[in-house]
């Protein structure tokens, strides 16, 4: 007995998104466990290069650079600073912009994170050529803005 199928649309292997989706899970999964070898998260490596990139940066400013909420920017940064990566002056008191900025251990671990993402890059076995092209087509992709009445554009953990 044959069950009719119902999707109408393209083979799997001929929707974009989708393979985009699968690519990203794959390297996202390279990532976690690169980073995770030096006790971080992808996450608070992006967190780490905002703040050696652009000093003095807002925190709301690092987190739309890493797609987290403020509120998961401030947690970000706790586990970072409890790592003695990050550091803030606590004095300027409430209400006042507090920027974080990296210690020495947090600007060592950085420089122990470009291996690592060499390492992540090399596993995608492309050549440079390649790599660059890929590069630009995800910044397109990427440059295109979020629709806001679409609530999944809203959590970037999805």
């Amino acid at each position: 007995m044959s069950v009719e199928q119902t999707w109408p649309g393209p083979a799997p292997d001929d929707i974009v998104a989708w393979t985009l989706v699968q690519a990203s899970h794959r390297v996202a999964r390279r990532f976690r466990s690169a980073f995770g070898r030096l006790g971080l998260s992808p996450t608070q490596f992006g967190v780490l290069l905002e703040l050696d990139l652009h000093p003095g940066s807002s925190n709301g400013e690092v987190a739309r650079a890493v797609l987290v909420t403020p509120q998961s920017m401030s947690d970000l940064l706790n586990s970072l600073q409890r790592l003695g990566y990050v550091e803030r002056d606590g004095s300027a008191g409430q209400g006042h912009r507090v920027p974080a900025r990296l210690t020495a251990a947090g600007r060592q671990v950085l420089r122990e994170c470009a291996t690592a993402v060499m390492g992540v890059e090399e596993s995608l076995g492309l050549t440079r050529e390649q790599a660059g092209q890929l590069n630009s087509l995800l910044h397109a992709v990427s440059a295109r803005p979020d629709d806001p009445a679409d609530p999944a554009d809203q959590d970037p953990n999805r």
